[in-house]
């Protein structure tokens, strides 16, 4: 049998024909495919908007904070508090040089920090890496913010703090029940109250491993705590240090607890607590 041959010409064509059609669905592919990328990239982006001032202590001048970035935790890890520093999730930019940002941010529950170095030679995409520094212009809250796809949010104006190793202070006077100042005893602060069932051989009544911080008063009965962590703290005092519980004698450290217990703080709080010891 003899196959018939077809034109040259006519193979050429359909071979170009075929090629052309090849790219031009390729081509249609990739721009569905880059419309696609940049619609969920646009979709899965809100947009924060604040002002970032400083305000001295002692003139009262406002002065713009220009070169700071934005640091994001997840909300759905533990939240990054003062004393135990974690990794950024997102590093992010958006300032204008005059105390005004507008940032892209991935939605989603966030916690935040805004901080600029003190030192101008770590300013830049590189030295913003890692934790706050003491003496950073910063700015964090303690509560997650929620940010959704396309959403646009306004913080106003926030004002920078320096930054601190020890943002939490608690300080008062022990006294008796007739206002006398106590010399000497030891004030407390843990985050769970003492036990004063004496019957369960099992507590460990106001045992070490619930202290958090201890200072004894001076002689005018003041004492201060420093303290890293936000929350609720329950403070004693006691006029030694021994905490042992033991099942024959009990505790014979008598602790007295704060009359406003428990007391809750937030970063950069300074609270007095007074405690009057009525035995």
């Amino acid at each position: 049998m003899v196959h018939e041959k077809w034109p040259e010409t006519i193979v050429s064509n359909r071979e170009t024909l075929m090629k052309t059609a090849h790219i031009m669905v390729l081509f249609s592919l990739c721009v569905i495919s880059i419309i696609c990328s940049v619609s969920t990239a646009a979709a899965g982006n809100g947009t924060l908007i604040f002002s970032f001032q400083y305000k001295d202590p002692v003139t009262a001048v406002v002065t713009p904070v220009p070169t700071a970035y934005v640091y994001l935790h997840n909300a759905t890890k533990p939240p990054p508090m003062e004393k135990y520093f974690s990794m950024a999730d997102q590093i992010l930019w958006g300032a204008f040089g005059n105390g005004n940002y507008r940032v892209t941010v991935p939605e989603g529950t966030w916690y935040i920090r805004i901080n600029q170095r003190a030192d101008p030679a770590k300013r830049s995409s590189m030295g913003s890496k890692g934790p706050p520094q003491i003496g950073d212009l910063t700015w964090m809250q303690t509560a997650p913010f929620t940010i959704s796809a396309g959403q646009t949010v306004n913080l106003g104006t926030l004002y920078a703090y320096p930054f601190a190793s020890a943002p939490i202070t608690i300080t008062g006077t022990v006294t008796n029940g007739s206002g006398v100042p106590l010399a000497g005893r030891y004030v407390r602060a843990q985050t769970v109250p003492c036990t004063s069932d004496g019957y369960d051989n099992d507590v460990n009544q106001c045992g070490p491993v619930k202290d958090l911080a201890m200072q004894p008063t001076d002689a005018n009965g003041k004492y201060t705590l420093v303290l890293r962590d936000p929350g609720a703290y329950y403070l004693y005092t006691s006029p030694c240090i021994s905490s042992d519980y033991s099942p024959y004698t009990g505790n014979r450290c008598t602790y007295t607890p704060a009359q406003g217990n428990p007391v809750t703080v937030k970063l950069r709080d300074t609270v007095t607590v007074n405690i009057t010891v009525y035995r």
